[in-house]
């Protein structure tokens, strides 16, 4: 495809893009820029200079490099960006390239997303280095729609508003801003419709897609980086997408975004594109000057061919062949677009100095505690109730296990023979159905931690406040609703001793018992973010516990090496709470015989091994399991602290 030259000189006979042509599009782009609707902040252009990143940067010292475990080896460090430079403004800003050229770092990069070992190079913004807290200034919308699948849209950008908005932001504008953004993304339609569940049938994927968008939108950001925005879209959901992009870029915004292979009527609406390979610029411009540009270094576009599809294929035939890697690279750099990046470099790096001094705060608004607490534990509370797989699977598999237990141990009798084995059965049976039972709970955690990353990362809310919101609208609550259910149902069923009090210590055991199986899931879920490996984790944890809980064998004939584990089985403080309850004041009598009964529950509890002449007795091993279970929820608070937030 042959389109009529723009290029005026030649420079190392290389054609170059006319050097004004690349500065009214770097300062207008063919979308005028008009004054935006939300009023937001000026943040409009970021430039950037010298970026290098590489990975496993960081080493082990390996004495014997011959010897140790191939497996075990450090990674050599792979630089996955070389050098780049480039300015983008006001406008549709595409980063192609094959798999692997660099496209999502170099966002992650700009977006302060990635990690900084390994990282180098200068960013600026508005001509001032940016600041510490440009992350929560701009739009960033991951590859993976990641989204409260419980709330309609409207709920979300709702809360998203609520919870991102300056303090001074009235509930009234708040609730005008998201209208706005839903006029403005096209779902008027589906505004009141739940996200979708693997059990609720939801919006569409581009549906989805947007309301992830006007998440970030809600802040009115000038400056929006999306990775891969049309993955997993059809063709048309796809261009309907990005023509809502295009639609932001003309209200005066910066649209940054990787894409790979978009299609001709999504190409067009481009300003510019950045052309990456093997992590090296080689076009960095206008989208409507590229076909001329390569045409210069030998390659041609077929008619009727996507451009998109033309350049994507130069690049692999460069990868492929050092040689014209080289020479594009050559090319490139002697290009005015390359001239033009550069000079700017040289003008902001002089003023640099002055705008450290003089340039802006970084402040980062949030809203009160306790208000981001309130609006945190509103969607909690929303989404426990509207999920079945949190609340429904729970509650359904304790009122199972609590009839199959009951209908097992039915009606047991005050004998010594088999009364006294099947109390301290039904007692071992309980306490290891409640801590298992909460296994239930580990997938949807998982599932929300990286919800949680993202959206701390972004700003939306503390670790604390997701941390208590969880722990208080969600685990507790459905807690204790699972105990109370399975206690009325087993106790009752089982015919334990009928007295409040023995009955009171039974449900505070079941609740520390399930609580306890809730934090350890919360820790790991926070942990390990695959779902099988966690379960494998728990449940190899759960069975050490249960091994030294005292009932499959004497704690005493254990290897003393190995008998500490004791001391760390909630299991056995869970039992032994249970069983010191049931069988104090307590006799068994004979069989054929109900008036003869030589058997004191206090002698069962001498013969199992177990103190019980004092309450402390008693209360000491609900101390140590409730220290149990305080301890996990510290640890699992301070993990979600350590999550890495950046890529």
């Amino acid at each position: 495809m042959n389109l009529p030259t723009t290029y005026s000189t030649q420079k190392h006979s290389v054609y170059n893009i006319d050097l004004n042509s690349y500065q009214r599009l770097q300062s207008g782009s063919h979308h005028e820029p008009i004054q935006s609707s939300t009023g937001s902040s000026s943040l409009s252009e970021i430039s950037f200079y010298d970026i290098n990143y590489t990975t496993n940067e960081r080493k082990l010292k390996i004495k014997c490099p011959t010897i140790f475990p191939s497996f075990l080896k450090p990674k050599p460090a792979k630089q996955i960006l070389h050098g780049l430079s480039g300015i983008f403004r006001t406008g549709m800003h595409a980063i192609m390239g094959s798999t692997g050229c660099g496209k999502s770092s170099l966002l992650d990069v700009l977006a302060h997303r990635k990690d900084h070992r390994g990282l180098s190079g200068h960013i600026f913004v508005d001509g001032s280095p940016a600041p510490s807290s440009f992350k929560y200034m701009v739009g960033y919308v991951v590859q993976d729609d990641i989204i409260f699948e419980t709330l309609t849209v409207r709920e979300n950008l709702m809360f998203s508003a609520n919870i991102r908005l300056p303090r001074n932001v009235s509930h009234v504008e708040r609730a005008e801003r998201v209208a706005q953004i839903i006029s403005d993304l096209g779902l008027e339609s589906c505004a009141n419709t739940l996200i979708g569940t693997d059990f609720i049938r939801g919006v569409s994927g581009g549906e989805r897609r947007r309301a992830c968008i006007g998440m970030e939108l809600v802040l009115a950001p000038k400056i929006f980086f999306l990775d891969e925005p049309t993955t997993g879209l059809d063709a048309a959901t796809a261009r309907k997408v990005m023509k809502c992009l295009s639609n932001l870029a003309k209200q005066g915004r910066t649209i940054i975004f990787s894409i790979h292979q978009p299609r001709y009527s999504i190409f067009k609406l481009f300003d510019t594109i950045t052309l990456l390979s093997e992590g090296e610029m080689l076009y960095h411009g206008p989208a409507r000057n590229v076909l001329d540009y390569f045409s210069h270094q030998g390659y041609l576009c077929e008619p009727h061919d996507n451009p998109a599809d033309f350049v994507i294929d130069v690049l692999i035939d460069a990868k492929e062949n050092s040689d014209k890697m080289e020479k594009l690279k050559l090319a490139y750099e002697n290009s005015s677009m390359c001239e033009y990046v550069m000079n700017r470099r040289k003008q902001q790096f002089i003023d640099e100095s002055f705008q450290i001094r003089t340039g802006r705060k970084s402040v980062k608004l949030k809203q009160f505690i306790w208000k981001e607490f309130y609006y945190v534990c509103q969607r909690t509370l929303k989404n426990t109730f509207r999920n079945p797989s949190l609340i429904l699977s729970q509650i359904v598999v304790s009122i199972i296990l609590g009839l199959l237990v009951g209908l097992v141990f039915f009606d047991l009798k005050k004998t010594t023979d088999p009364g006294v084995q099947n109390r301290l059965g039904v007692i071992f049976v309980i306490v290891v159905t409640q801590i298992f039972s909460t296994l239930t709970a580990l997938e949807p955690l998982i599932k929300e931690r990286a919800l949680f990353i993202h959206e701390n990362a972004s700003g939306y809310y503390r670790t604390i406040t997701f941390f208590c919101a969880k722990f208080l609208c969600d685990i507790l609550l459905i807690r204790v609703i699972v105990s109370i259910l399975f206690s009325l149902i087993v106790y009752f069923m089982t015919g334990l001793e009928r007295d409040i009090g023995k009955f009171g210590v039974f449900l505070i055991t079941i609740f520390m018992a399930s609580l306890f199986g809730s934090s350890m899931c919360l820790l790991v879920a926070a942990t390990i973010r695959l779902f099988s490996v966690s379960l494998i984790i728990v449940i190899l944890i759960f069975l050490i516990m249960m091994l030294f809980s005292g009932f499959l064998i004497a704690l005493k004939s254990v290897f003393s090496w190995l008998s500490w584990l004791q001391w760390v089985s909630a299991f056995r403080y869970a039992t032994n709470m249970l069983t010191m309850s049931e069988f104090r004041n307590i006799d068994f009598c004979l069989v054929n015989s109900t008036n003869i009964c030589p058997l004191p529950g206090s002698q069962v509890l001498h013969n199992v091994g177990l103190d019980y002449t004092t309450n402390w007795d008693l209360w000491k091993n609900f101390f140590g399991l409730s220290m149990m279970t305080v301890g996990l929820f510290l640890l699992a608070y301070i993990q979600l602290l350590r999550i890495k937030k950046t890529k």
